[in-house]
């Protein structure tokens, strides 16, 4: 199914709110695992991050490859018609992946009881203050796409009631 010009914005909306939907869920389960030692499946729990991918085409590329043949007698005026879009545009919406990040911090405690030998305990490396302020930004951002997907449905109505 094609999708008309006007709800390739959506698409591409969609894409960002899930990316940084994926990086608040991300950034509570590092919060929420910040003490952790002992995981299911052995050590300390493996902080995560969310690599966020460029496009697949940049915006100039992307310009290059829509078919503009212009031509007018007067330089300041354009045929009506000859503005014409390509069959298939990219997806232009962020693409994202979650990524463990093995670091961990020893900390000594020969109490603990999943200290090793040498009563060093390893805990995952997680900045509480780093986490907080990628949660606040993300947050920001996810607000940012929904106002972009609120203002372009608002549009959209405008128009189909001229």
């Amino acid at each position: 199914m094609k999708i008309g010009p006007f709800f390739q914005l959506f698409r591409t909306v969609a894409r960002g709110l899930e990316t940084y939907r994926q990086e608040l869920s991300v950034v509570a389960e590092n919060m929420a695992n910040a003490q952790t030692t002992r995981t299911p499946q052995g050590g300390p729990y493996t902080p995560k991050r969310v690599l966020r991918e460029a496009p697949e085409a940049p915006f100039w590329g992307v310009m290059r490859r829509v078919a503009l043949p212009v031509v007018t007698t007067n330089p300041l005026h354009r045929r009506s018609g000859e503005l014409r879009l390509p069959e298939e545009r990219p997806d232009l919406g962020p693409r994202s992946q979650v990524l463990p990040e093995a670091r961990f911090r020893p900390e000594y405690d020969p109490t603990h009881p999943d200290a090793d030998a040498n009563g060093m305990v390893w805990y995952p490396d997680i900045n509480v203050v780093e986490e907080m302020a990628r949660m606040i930004s993300a947050s920001r951002l996810y607000e940012a796409n929904l106002s972009v997907f609120a203002s372009a449905k608002e549009m959209i109505r405008k128009t189909l009631e001229i």
